[in-house]
């Protein structure tokens, strides 16, 4: 019972993920005001749940110049022509797979099949199914053809960065906004 109680939280804090991704990406809307909607509008979720919403919603988009590279691999379709629900979707399921360890792939397979089947796309659930199976036993022989695409950084910002301080520079610029942030606390008197 409490396994089934935790796959339903699973499946609903990927849902909220979804929802945040969809207002973000698709709508143009900041995402710090809508994830503060959405995790004012859940106070109810524990911590844990709150804190997993975070890391999932900022690293998707963080790293989304690399994962969309990664999902157009491995897609007939490519993410521009993908249903919104379904590129998102996509999208924060290869960040789980690349960057998050707590929930083991085959998991993160299944809940993206039941997510895409309850918003209504039964019909391309072995499309998700598929295409995040073969990344997840694929995802160690990932390779990037151009650096700016490991970094996840759009090809100008990474191009000007190293015409200005050279590669090396450049790649430990990108490195540096995808490392984890510290916590910093300022005090106003």
């Amino acid at each position: 019972r409490s396994m089934a109680k935790r796959t339903d939280r699973g499946l609903e804090n990927r849902e909220i993920v979804l929802d945040i991704l969809m207002e973000v990406l698709e709508r143009g809307s900041f995402v710090h005001v809508v994830q503060r909607q959405a995790l004012d509008k859940y106070q109810y979720l524990e911590k844990a749940d709150r804190a997993f919403i975070t890391r999932l919603t900022e690293g998707t988009l963080e790293y989304l110049i690399q994962i969309d590279f990664i999902i157009n691999q491995y897609s007939k379709t490519k993410t521009q022509k993908m249903k919104p629900v379904i590129r998102n979707l996509l999208r924060l399921s290869v960040y789980q797979i690349l960057y998050m360890d707590r929930v083991p792939d085959s998991a993160v397979c299944n809940e993206a099949v039941k997510l895409a089947a309850k918003r209504r796309f039964e019909g391309l659930k072995g499309f998700v199914n598929g295409v995040l199976r073969t990344i997840a036993r694929e995802k160690e022989k990932l390779t990037f053809p151009e650096p700016w695409l490991e970094l996840s950084l759009p090809r100008w910002m990474y191009e000007m960065w190293a015409g200005k301080y050279g590669p090396d520079t450049a790649a430990a610029m990108g490195k540096a906004f995808l490392s984890d942030k510290k916590t910093t606390v300022r005090c106003n008197l």
